[in-house]
């Protein structure tokens, strides 16, 4: 059973996240925005866009008919290739500024049978294999990965990302 005050919580996360996702990447300089610590780590400009990529991917399986603009470099979560120069920041958060607000609104309008469906693409899962689950894996997922944006703000010299 589903009930309304989960959805709301995971819609509270997802609110958060966005708010948080765009702190991160304030005054990041584009060559910043593509250094990597070692060549086992992401950068900002991969994350950011990746981040991106994934909510696009959760809108698609839900209706959305929406795509990234970067679609090419980010899809089936491609990782990071290191021969690549990735987009400058501004319009991958333009990207995010635009598939936010329809994610939401599609997200909010879910039903108790469509968040009890079978989960649209494979993830990792703690529970039942369902659409609810997977929504708040990638929520989840999210925390993970806004996370690492905020360590490689501190690791390249700026100030902490902010909560507010």
């Amino acid at each position: 059973m589903v009930t309304d005050l989960s959805i709301t919580r995971l819609l509270e996360q997802y609110d958060f996240h966005s708010k948080l996702y765009v702190n991160c990447l304030v005054d990041i300089k584009p060559d910043d925005a593509q250094k990597r610590i070692n060549q086992n780590t992401n950068h900002i400009a991969w994350l950011a866009g990746n981040l991106v990529s994934v909510r696009y991917r959760l809108g698609n399986s839900i209706g959305l008919k929406e795509q990234d603009v970067f679609h090419e470099l980010f899809k089936d979560q491609r990782p990071i290739q290191k021969h690549i120069t990735y987009p400058d920041l501004a319009p991958i958060q333009k990207d995010w500024n635009r598939i936010t607000p329809l994610l939401r609104d599609q997200l909010f309008a879910l039903t108790e049978e469509e968040l009890l469906a079978p989960q649209p693409f494979d993830a990792p899962l703690l529970g039942a294999s369902n659409l609810l689950n997977t929504i708040s894996f990638l929520i989840d997922r999210e925390s993970y990965a806004i996370g690492q944006l905020g360590l490689l703000r501190k690791i390249f010299g700026y100030e902490a990302m902010k909560y507010n």
